[in-house]
């Protein structure tokens, strides 16, 4: 009886090929080692640093971490690796976070170090879970003194720049003059212009009092002189300026001159005498 497919069996031919083919590939590419998953945790607890240095967090976390052995990366110690990585990341953030924002702080760290990242030059791959952020009372005590501490000093700062902004306004622009001092005075004093012209004494006092400045050295006022008809000038050359001003003054004004300048402007008394030498008759 016929069969109603064909004989598609091989030969004795045929069979020896498919063993072969079976038993060595072709190519050695058509080797594929696939290595195996490779995956620890490990517990990790330690302060954190914050925004004030002395005043730490205390984090708790469980860093997870594998190996991708086909990266044909190693380290020696990968836990460790895993565990510095971990925190590294960890700190970059606390570092800027007050004590007061814990709570915060937790949140953010649990986003951020749950995404799985690759440590660097390494075939470790770190993250971390179950993380856990805490304060001492104490510390905590004493992060919310700093923080009043430093409203206190913005306040005063702020309050100082207002007094130098008034002062700078009074001088610069209201007692420049009597007439823009009365007229000053007219405005916040309901332009009792009597009142005015028997204060006009005393305004015009105020004005000459506001536009005085303070006396300076003749020797100071040189140099500083000099120094803004050369702003270009480096920090470098400007002993060497004072040098030659010493120089010139010995000459055209003698020693005494050059000696009081230098003095004042305090040049080393061996720099004095080597740029004072050369007078002009002058004692």
């Amino acid at each position: 009886m016929s069969r109603p497919w064909p004989d598609f069996r091989p030969g004795p031919l045929g069979a020896v090929k498919a063993w072969w083919r079976r038993r060595v590939p072709r190519r050695a590419e058509d080797i594929t080692f696939v290595p195996p998953v490779s995956s620890h945790q490990q517990e990790f607890e330690t302060p954190l640093p914050s925004a004030v240095y002395g005043l730490d967090f205390q984090l708790k976390l469980t860093i997870v971490w594998r190996l991708d052995l086909a990266t044909g990366l190693r380290h020696n110690a990968p836990r460790s690796a895993a565990i510095h990585h971990v925190l590294q990341r960890a700190k970059e953030i606390s570092g800027k976070a007050m004590l007061v924002h814990h709570a915060a702080l937790q949140v953010q760290l649990a986003d951020e170090l749950a995404t799985e990242r690759q440590v660097p030059g390494t075939h470790i791959w770190a993250r971390a879970e179950g993380v856990k952020v805490t304060t001492n009372d104490d510390d905590l005590e004493m992060a919310r003194k700093h923080i009043a501490l430093l409203r206190n000093s913005t306040l005063k700062l702020a309050e100082r720049d207002v007094e130098r902004a008034e002062i700078r306004y009074l001088r610069d622009e209201v007692l420049t003059d009597v007439g823009t001092a009365t007229i000053w005075w007219l405005q916040r004093n309901g332009y009792q212009v009597e009142e005015a012209v028997k204060l006009s004494h005393h305004l015009a006092e105020l004005v000459q009092i506001a536009q005085q400045q303070p006396a300076k050295h003749w020797a100071e006022s040189l140099v500083s002189s000099v120094e803004r008809a050369l702003p270009e000038l480096e920090d470098a050359h400007r002993k060497d300026l004072k040098q030659h001003l010493v120089k010139a003054l010995s000459v055209y004004g003698g020693s005494r001159v050059a000696a009081e300048f230098a003095d004042q402007i305090g040049l080393p008394a061996g720099e004095q005498h080597a740029n004072g030498q050369h007078t002009n008759g002058h004692v």
